[in-house]
């Protein structure tokens, strides 16, 4: 701060502080002069005080923000100011896509802008059948082309949010509702060929099993609110059959949609037929009889009405937004949720709202559960978080594996009694896709930065089950993996490298892998197994164990008649 002296500051001459005369200055005489020599102390006081402030003030002025702090700030409210909201079909992350490039990459068909540069070339042959299906899309509704694609335009042009602004600006509108329109028709018609009508397709089987894997990657989605609009310009108010379409195209992915008749259940009707055929051959004429008349009356009235009356939904069941409650914990676990993307800003209800795009559909239709006793978190000093034992080595404790029928694979059930345990696991379908469908919905939770990595965790939770052959062996025995992959070291493997670089949640099944661990962890449930598995595997170790009791038992009566003989 800069100095100010007293002796610099000069009394204006036209003060009444001071006198001129036409000699020059004279003093003032008694109580006059002390009256100037005050009033000369506070002018000179508040001149110098005014100074000092103003010289702080400037000293302020000139210290100013570094200049790399300055460009952070106005960086930081600037991007504040143009932050837009996420497309809801964005890129694969860059640390995934890196690894397994090619799991993220179309074999057969492109859909939407992110690899529309490949149509053209590896990707010709399909591309070609586009405009053929869209047209049969198209026809079978009954609807003028023209008027068909003027009800539907406004929809294609609003899809252009939904990817990221780099993708769409090389397309002019023209061109992005062509590609949308022409995309989405195929996509429909493709479903609805595969529902019961293969013949019409024109492809091979490879590229149908291509084209289905291609549908569910993240970079090869179209909005699902355009394939929306299509469908209702196509089936009308009624979309039954149309969610039916999608449904079954839903099912035929990852998991068992059909459960299996035991084996001792075929044998026994079996029997059954062959003891009863003799007594009911009789009656074969009366019951054909009952069952054409009962048809025909379906087919002409009943079947009618009850199609009028069916509705069938996505089924999809996402859970809502999160909301804060007072007096919840912040540790206390929520359910997962898709981005707010949907219902906060449409304000629909669970049963209008729409996924975004496939993917997403099958995500919560196949993927998703959630259930508190399955995000216990680990006591201290207790082996949580983590699996620790195969397959294999669980069966060796007395933990037996047994298919669980549920609407999600990720939905696992662990009971533990007092000599053993069960682990109920839904069955799993593996083959040539599935370790794209399964890296694809773990870039859908990634983007969409869900609370709960709901496959990352079922991956990782599987990775540890599995450590090679012997471990699918037993599962697949057990009905929980159906292999259409190969050897059950392909299965082996496909797990173990998709679990190397999986992030998980570690809330996800740790009360499973508690209960688990505990179970392998007690030393008398072990010693009960190795008896029951040394005595009671089969039904001559049983023959031959009860043959030894009897016999013991005979031996001790003897000993004991001997000793103390009746009276």
């Amino acid at each position: 701060m800069a100095n100010t002296h007293l002796t610099d500051i000069r009394i204006d001459s036209s003060s009444p502080a001071s006198h001129m005369g036409g000699d020059g200055w004279r003093p003032a005489d008694g109580a006059e002069s002390n009256e100037i020599n005050q009033l000369q102390g506070e002018r000179i006081s508040d001149v110098a005080i005014g100074e000092i402030q103003g010289s702080a003030i400037k000293d302020k002025e000139e210290v100013s923000l570094p200049l790399w702090l300055s460009k952070i700030t106005e960086e930081n409210t600037e991007s504040e100011n143009n932050r837009t909201e996420e497309p809801c079909i964005p890129k694969v992350p860059v640390n995934l896509k890196k690894i397994n490039e090619e799991c993220y990459s179309p074999l057969a068909v492109s859909i939407g802008p992110h690899h529309y540069s490949d149509r053209e070339a590896k990707l010709k042959q399909v591309e070609r059948l586009k405009v053929p299906m869209m047209l049969k899309f198209v026809n079978n509704g009954g609807t003028k082309i023209k008027d068909f694609y003027l009800e539907v335009k406004e929809v294609l042009q609003n899809a252009r949010g939904c990817y990221c602004k780099s993708l769409t600006e090389h397309f002019n509108d023209e061109e992005f509702n062509k590609m949308m329109f022409i995309d989405g028709c195929f996509i429909l018609q493709f479903m609805h060929c595969l529902n019961g009508e293969n013949e019409e397709l024109k492809m091979s089987d490879q590229q149908i099993f291509h084209v289905k894997r291609d549908l569910l990657l993240l970079e090869n989605q179209l909005p699902f609110a355009v394939l929306h609009s299509l469908r209702t310009k196509r089936y009308g108010d009624n979309l039954s059959d149309s969610n039916e379409i999608i449904n079954n195209f839903i099912s035929l992915h990852i998991r068992s949609s059909s459960k299996p008749i035991p084996k001792w259940i075929r044998v026994a009707l079996t029997a059954l037929g062959l003891v009863m055929t003799p007594i009911i051959l009789p009656l074969y004429f009366v019951i054909a009889c009952c069952c054409v008349c009962l048809w025909y009356c379906l087919r002409n009235h009943w079947a009618t009405h009850l199609l009028r009356e069916q509705s069938v939904s996505l089924d999809w069941s996402p859970p809502p937004p999160r909301e804060e409650k007072s007096g919840t914990r912040d540790d206390e676990p929520q359910p997962a949720h898709p981005p707010p993307t949907r219902k906060e800003k449409s304000g629909k209800t669970d049963d209008e709202r729409l996924p975004a795009h496939l993917l997403e559909l099958l995500y919560y239709k196949s993927m998703y559960h959630y259930s508190k006793s399955n995000h216990k978190k680990a006591a201290k000093g207790s082996r949580g978080h983590c699996l620790y034992y195969s397959a294999k080595s669980l069966k060796k404790v007395g933990i037996l594996f047994w298919p669980r029928w549920t609407g999600a694979i990720t939905d696992v059930k662990f009971k533990s009694s007092i000599f053993s345990g069960t682990l109920k696991v839904p069955p799993i379908i593996i083959d040539e896709s599935t370790k794209s469908l399964f890296l694809n919905l773990v870039a859908y939770e990634t983007s969409a930065a869900l609370d709960q990595l709901w496959v990352s965790s079922y991956i990782c939770f599987m990775d540890s089950l599995i450590d090679d052959a012997k471990d699918v062996k037993e599962l697949r025995s057990n009905g929980i993996i159906i292999n259409y992959l190969g050897a059950d070291q392909k299965v082996a493997n496909l797990f173990n490298d998709m679990g190397k670089s999986m992030t998980h949640d570690t809330a996800a099944y740790n009360d499973i892998k508690i209960k688990i661990n505990k179970q392998c962890e007690s030393t008398v449930k072990r010693w009960v197994y190795e008896w029951k598995v040394t005595y009671f595997s089969n039904p001559w170790t049983i023959i031959t164990v009860l043959a030894a009791s009897f016999g013991l038992a005979l031996t001790a009566t003897q000993t004991y008649y001997t000793r103390y003989p009746p009276m």
